[in-house]
């Protein structure tokens, strides 16, 4: 009884840790306040509308939706063919190659950042747009691989052999039987991936050139010199967005009840 009140308690605590500066961070932002302030003075909605009043804000936002959404498409791209490769040639050559593809998850991503700053753009001299790309490509590369190939390793392999054997040819067959079946795992990388690029700031802060600020790197900046409540309620609006881009994953690879388990 006493084991179960303690695991009771930690999960109370850490529900608590988690949810509580959410919970302060929408005060902050509906409270009529100029300044972030626990205390409540009236509803407001005027630090929202102030988000898009805010050119370098919204410049950010759209920035970092572009380069999220085209980095974690490419990083699918990439993993979906890694993965084939992993799981259809079984080997120690193939788990020693996931585990180099999953290797810079471990790397801190200043670490990373200053890197890819070094050789990418000050000894190839490539392009800072293209740098950043593959900066963010590399933050979703692993989530993409691990998710995709544990998603593959599920799928029954004698359905793609059936199809084969029926005369479809190895691509067809792939792209008409088993890539259903990784509808789930391919929305979960997207998801993972998109998140985590999108809220990254070490290795965008490294390989950002001039007039690229991403979204996270620019609400340093507007908090840095403005202490009122538009950080807040931005912050609000992409919690929103990320409950509502759950839900939709949720739905989306979930089962229909249909009366069968």
């Amino acid at each position: 009884m006493y084991k179960h009140r303690g695991l009771k308690a930690i999960a109370i605590l850490t529900l608590l840790f988690i949810f509580v500066p959410l919970i302060l961070i929408m005060i902050t932002a509906f409270n009529e306040a100029d300044i972030i302030s626990l205390k409540f003075t009236g509803v407001s909605l005027k630090w929202f509308t102030k988000v898009f009043k805010s050119r370098s804000l919204t410049s950010a936002l759209k920035m970092s939706f572009s380069l999220s959404l085209k980095a974690t498409i490419l990083g699918i791209f990439i993993g979906i063919l890694a993965s084939i490769a992993l799981v259809k040639i079984p080997g120690k050559l193939s788990n020693a190659l996931l585990s180099m593809f999953l290797s810079s998850s471990l790397i801190p991503g200043i670490v990373m950042g200053f890197v890819l700053f070094r050789f990418l753009v000050v000894k190839l001299a490539i392009p800072m747009n293209t740098s950043l790309m593959c900066g963010h490509l590399l933050i979703i590369l692993p989530y993409s691989i691990r998710l995709i190939s544990a998603g593959l390793k599920e799928c029954d392999v004698s359905i793609e052999e059936a199809a084969r054997t029926l005369g479809c040819k190895p691509f067809k067959a792939f792209v008409i039987v088993v890539l259903p079946d990784l509808k789930g795992a391919i929305l979960s990388a997207f998801m993972m991936g998109f998140i985590n690029s999108f809220n990254n700031i070490p290795v965008s802060m490294y390989l950002k050139g001039p007039g690229m600020n991403t979204l996270p790197y620019a609400m340093m900046n507007y908090i840095e010199y403005n202490y009122d409540p538009t950080a807040s309620a931005l912050s609000v609006m992409l919690m929103l967005v990320t409950v509502a881009f759950m839900v939709i994953i949720d739905l989306l690879t979930g089962k229909k009840s249909d009366g069968r388990k």
